[in-house]
């Protein structure tokens, strides 16, 4: 299977005529807690196109690369082939999407090792996500909004044990944007939170089991 789906990444990646077309985009955030300590951080990507094919490139703060990618559409399949594991150790993953009604569906494998399904889509205005549907340790995310109000719950499934998240935000105008979370791990640590989000500006308050909450500003630009 990985082989087939790199014979066909590759003929497609190079099939195209067109001009390339390069865009930098980024993400800046800094916070600031309530002890007086500043933290910052910035994400910069450069993505080449050129017709139905793009690279990706994501640079950390120090401008190490922590992901490179390519991506090539073709027909109703989308292919992927690089590292997309973040700030995770780096992992080759080959893997095609495709829509299916209103489902994607997505079948990843890693370089030399286990194939994993995923898929997400809207269900009668819930919007769900499942990574790694067919392996014991998988994560599901489900949302929903009614009346203005975001509900998300996000469920994992690891060796440990169970993580759940939960959250429901609003947007009041003139004010901004409100969340409430709480979670509990599979330690049976819980965790809970309130947020501002007004511009580029989120005030928060947050507490992890029985340790002093904390606050939080952080600056969120996106460019």
């Amino acid at each position: 299977m990985f082989k087939k789906l790199l014979v066909v990444t590759a003929a497609l990646a190079v099939s195209t005529s067109a001009l390339a077309d390069v865009k930098l985009s980024g993400l800046y955030e800094g916070t600031l807690t309530t002890e007086g300590a500043y933290t910052q951080d910035i994400t910069t990507t450069l993505t080449g196109t050129e017709g139905n094919s793009a690279v990706t490139v994501i640079f950390d703060k120090e401008f190490a690369v922590d992901d490179m990618y390519v991506t090539t559409t073709s027909g109703p399949l989308t292919f992927t082939l690089g590292d997309k594991s973040g700030t995770s150790p780096d992992e080759i993953v080959l893997g095609v999407a495709m829509q299916v009604g209103a489902v994607n569906l997505g079948l990843n494998q890693v370089s030399g090792g286990a194939t994993s399904v995923d898929a997400s889509g809207v269900i009668a205005g819930v919007s769900l996500a499942m990574t790694d549907v067919t392996s014991t340790t998988r994560e599901t995310t489900g949302s929903y909004t009614l009346a203005g109000i975001t509900t998300e719950v996000v469920h994992s499934q690891v060796a440990a044990g169970t993580n759940i998240e939960g959250s429901l935000s609003r947007e009041f105008v003139g004010l901004g944007t409100i969340e409430v979370s709480m979670g509990n791990d599979s330690a049976n640590v819980d965790t809970k939170g309130v947020s501002l989000t007004r511009g580029i500006w989120t005030a928060g308050w947050e507490q992890v089991g029985s340790a002093t909450g904390v606050t939080t500003l952080m600056a969120s630009l996106k460019f």
